[in-house]
């Protein structure tokens, strides 16, 4: 296992310059190595631009020589995993996993295609709600398919969006939903059950976390009015709390002590426990809340950017605001942390730059890719990867640009 890729286990074959699953190889929204471009336009220091076929809002997955997207085509009721060259932005291949079945009601936030591809090098996982029930497909990197499992039936108004987490052999879905979630941990060779532990029967919509949080393992999980910390291994409940939210959409942050969690309906609060014994509440604020966006954690700062455009710099220990500054538009892709910058795209294509400093907010650029942003940016081996959309003549084209300071086609 290379420095810098977190907590996979054993026949996880990623580096440090890849970004293989949700939320990063640290699974904290951080990219590893520090130098990164924080000036561009469309043209300017875009190595190449990719055009993606039909819609979606996962994040690029990127592993080695290839980037991977999951993509829905409304159309003609297909849902696609794509696989590009890293180097070029060329195709490489797109197999369709599901033909019809697609929801006829989710929120117009969401998409089809939703949740982020995740890999351990070897395999790929992704899933789709289809047909009113959860399948996590798995992959091999020439797109055959390996095995499909239904994870269980789902009953949402809003779609889904939980993206696969793997942990040590292990491959982890969320399902909360109003017919009754679970967490469900495969084999990653053979797709068999490892684990099944039932959640309530509320309709959620958080990706798990896994993390080292004071001295142990801790699979991580808000939604259905509790924060909840779970064995990675087995399941088993280790704490449970009240708080958040019901429904909930981001992603737990963490320190190595401490964990934070949002939620926005029907509660708005922002919450950090000490993760040690049973969970005790450190702090909560109402309002001022990251609903969809993830929450980063650095050094002793918590940074988050509100749903609304409104970016917050807190104290991890005491939630004390350090600072806030008003972005422009609404937010629903998360902040990314490359080197001292911090990358966040808002809903019409802007990417806001500005950096990690606890002192005061210091604006770095505003740039403008698209009409349309909801896929969280992605920093890797010296790269920032975007996933917008733009309307051309009144078409909606969906791209993915990478940015880097050469034209060189090594990650």
């Amino acid at each position: 296992m290379a420095p810098g890729v977190y907590g996979a286990g054993p026949g996880t074959k990623v580096t440090a310059k890849d970004w293989p699953w949700w939320r990063g190889p640290n699974r904290n929204g951080v990219a590893n190595g520090a130098s990164y471009p924080v000036a561009w336009s469309r043209t300017k220091n875009v190595l190449w631009t990719a055009t993606l076929p039909g819609r979606g809002h996962s994040t690029p997955t990127v592993v080695g020589p290839n980037v991977l997207l999951t993509t829905a085509d409304e159309k003609a009721q297909t849902q696609s995993i794509l696989c590009l060259d890293r180097a070029t932005g060329k195709p490489c291949w797109q197999k369709v996993l599901h033909r019809g079945g697609f929801e006829t009601e989710i929120h117009k936030k969401c998409s089809h295609a939703a949740a982020s591809v995740a890999s351990d090098g070897q395999r790929l996982f992704t899933v789709f709600l289809n047909h009113k029930a959860i399948w996590l497909t798995a992959l091999d990197f020439s797109g055959r398919v390996l095995w499909q499992k239904k994870v269980c039936a789902f009953t949402s108004k809003f779609g889904f969006g939980a993206s696969p987490l793997i942990h040590d052999g292990h491959v982890i879905i969320a399902s909360d939903n109003m017919g009754g979630g679970f967490l469900t941990a495969y084999d990653r060779r053979t797709g068999k059950v490892v684990w099944n532990t039932p959640r309530q029967g509320t309709p959620s919509y958080s990706s798990a976390n896994v993390a080292r949080v004071a001295g142990r393992l801790q699979l991580l999980i808000a939604g259905g009015d509790k924060i909840t910390s779970y064995n990675p291994t087995s399941g088993q409940l280790l704490w449970s709390q009240k708080g958040a939210s019901v429904q909930t959409v981001s992603t737990m942050a963490f320190t190595d002590t401490l964990v934070f969690a949002s939620g926005g309906y029907p509660t708005k609060e922002t919450l950090c426990f000490d993760a040690r014994g049973n969970g005790k509440l450190m702090w909560r604020e109402k309002g001022n809340i990251a609903n969809v966006p993830c929450m980063l954690v650095h050094a002793g700062s918590l940074y988050l950017v509100t749903d609304n455009g409104v970016a917050w710099c807190r104290d991890v220990a005491t939630g004390k605001p350090r600072w806030s500054a008003r972005l422009k538009g609404e937010f629903s892709a998360s902040p990314t942390l490359a080197g001292d910058h911090i990358y966040a795209v808002n809903e019409t294509g802007t990417v806001f730059i500005f950096k990690a400093n606890p002192k005061k907010f210091e604006s770095v650029a505003e740039i403008t890719m698209g009409s349309e942003g909801f896929a969280t940016p992605v920093a890797c081996g010296g790269r920032i990867f975007l996933r917008v959309a733009e309307e051309t003549s009144g078409k909606r084209i969906e791209k993915l640009y990478c940015v880097g300071r050469s034209k060189n086609g090594t990650p």
